[in-house]
């Protein structure tokens, strides 16, 4: 469909109803891009779908030329069109968006200044979307590992099992989020990893990996500020423990107990009390 169509939902559903239509409701089903075939048995299904004998789904040669050939934007209209089609792939790009945070601030009133460093973020995100990614599909019989880290520019986090990638997670800070301390910025990298990837985490126990020692004894130290009380609370219907990962090679560290139900209960109970005691 062309950008910019009005109406654009409704027109490209009624091309789908009118390229099914001999099909419809006998055994097949379409909503938008989304078409079901049924069929009662196997054999029927068979001759109704006369499989291919070869799909074409990794990156082939023809289907990433655009990219490859996409050139250097001259226009903040043209890094808005190349931020679009990436952004549609963002997961699947470790660090995303601290890589294309550079052409981001081009798209700021009176901010295109085309620079090495917008250069690098194109280029760099070029050959993430001409690469196969190399993600696994989430194993629920196995441990979830969180991994996250802060810089004063943003966040980067990875949710893995057995320690191969199953998500990429990256946000650039705001100005604001950016002069609060390493704690502070680590906390919120952690609470932002864990929201992010809720619907694996939530009623589960995993494991949540950090460099920040600190961290290690989140629910064990006195909280300072309003802004770590309200962080930590968002934290309080999750089942994790802490481990200290000091970096690439200490891969073992020693981890913290998980934190039980009762425990978690009467942390929450105290932070209730704090909270109750502010307002």
């Amino acid at each position: 469909m062309p950008f910019g169509l009005t109406n654009a939902p409704s027109t490209f559903q009624a091309i789908m109803n009118d390229l099914f239509r001999p099909f419809l409701r006998c055994f097949v089903l379409v909503f938008f891009d989304d078409i079901l075939v049924y069929s009662r048995d196997m054999e029927q299904h068979f001759n109704i779908q006369k499989p291919p004998s070869n799909i074409n789904f990794l990156p082939k040669e023809e289907k990433i030329s655009a990219v490859k050939s996409w050139p250097i934007p001259t226009t903040v209209k043209q890094v808005r069109g190349f931020l679009g089609l990436t952004r549609y792939y963002r997961r699947f790009v470790r660090n995303y968006g601290l890589i294309a945070r550079p052409l981001t601030a081009l798209t700021k009133k009176d901010g295109f200044v085309w620079s090495d460093s917008a250069l690098s973020a194109f280029n760099m995100l070029k050959e993430a979307l001409m690469s196969a990614p190399v993600l696994r599909v989430p194993d629920f019989s196995k441990l979830f590992v969180v991994e996250c880290d802060a810089s004063l520019e943003g966040v980067g986090a990875i949710l893995s099992q057995d320690d191969h990638p199953i998500a990429y997670f990256s946000k650039g800070f705001s100005p604001t989020n950016r002069i609060k301390s390493a704690y502070d910025r680590e906390l919120l990298a952690l609470v932002l990893a864990v929201q992010k990837w809720n619907h694996y985490l939530m009623g589960r126990h995993f494991l949540i990996r950090t460099d920040h020692y600190t961290l290690k004894f989140l629910l064990e130290q006195r909280i300072t500020t309003t802004e770590q009380q309200r962080l930590l609370l968002k934290l309080m219907p999750y089942d994790f423990s802490i481990c200290h990962k000091a970096g690439k090679e200490n891969r073992g560290a020693q981890c913290r107990r998980p934190i039980s139900q009762a425990h978690r209960r009467g942390t929450f109970d105290s932070y209730n009390s704090i909270l109750c005691g502010i307002r």
